[in-house]
């Protein structure tokens, strides 16, 4: 029961901000969920279900927004990358994925920080396929499917609410492969981390909503500093929970 309430107080947190940068859910709630004592596997189970409850709900708000061409090529490019990390999860021990994982999470923000070379434009399909197929692999090791993504949508310089809506769409493909996956081809059991993932769920759709609101009134380079900011610090904090 503690750590249900540390889980439910570390997500509604993260789902704050998550909701007002269409991502930040889980590069929040992992370093904190980590620190506080739970297991790597559980708090991927979780973040991958909240993120998918509450992203549902945002690709149907934001449906117009949405480049379904763009979502559709990087949802079917995460399936062999999550199958892939699947694999990694069943062979290497928690300790070997988490350093990695912030450290690339990290680049990615710095990435993100440097000036574009050339007028912004839409990602190449090939781009968009590699971008899908690593994040995938990010979501069923460690669940931070979300800055490869981030990374390729903000060098494009789209506008707050079709990032985040793009985003929505392929937070939902990529949480129902890897839950599938994970569920099929890990030893995890979902069964006993019910109570932890409904609470979560509940408190997480309340404050994503809390969070897109804020959202619609941030102004757009205050929004990109924000994302930013938000992933160089959890890479970080990732990092140093290894």
């Amino acid at each position: 029961m503690e750590l249900t309430v540390i889980a439910v107080l570390c997500v509604a947190a993260a789902s704050v901000v998550g909701g007002a940068t269409g991502f930040g859910t889980s590069l929040l709630a992992t370093p904190l969920m980590l620190m506080a004592g739970i297991g790597l596997a559980e708090t991927v189970v979780v973040n991958l279900v909240v993120a998918l409850v509450t992203r549902v709900g945002v690709t149907v708000q934001l449906r117009d927004h949405i480049n379904w061409r763009r979502v559709a090529v990087l949802g079917l490019a995460s399936v062999p990358g999550a199958w892939l990390g699947v694999q990694t999860v069943n062979l290497l021990p928690e300790e070997h994925l988490k350093p990695a994982a912030g450290a690339i999470t990290v680049l990615c923000g710095v990435a993100m920080a440097l000036p574009a070379a050339r007028s912004p434009r839409p990602p190449s399909t090939i781009a968009t396929a590699l971008t899908g197929a690593i994040s995938g692999y990010f979501s069923t090791t460690t669940s931070l499917n979300g800055p490869p993504v981030v990374l390729l949508l903000s060098r494009a310089r789209l506008p707050p609410m079709g990032f985040i809506a793009d985003l929505a769409g392929y937070f939902v493909i990529t949480s129902l492969v890897s839950l599938a996956l994970l569920w099929s081809g890990t030893e995890i059991d979902v069964h006993a981390l019910l109570p932890m993932i409904v609470s979560c769920t509940v408190v997480g759709v309340l404050a994503n909503q809390l969070g897109i609101g804020i959202a619609m009134r941030l102004p757009t380079h205050v929004f990109r500093s924000a994302v930013i900011s938000l992933v160089v610090i959890a890479g970080l904090v990732t990092f140093a929970t290894a």
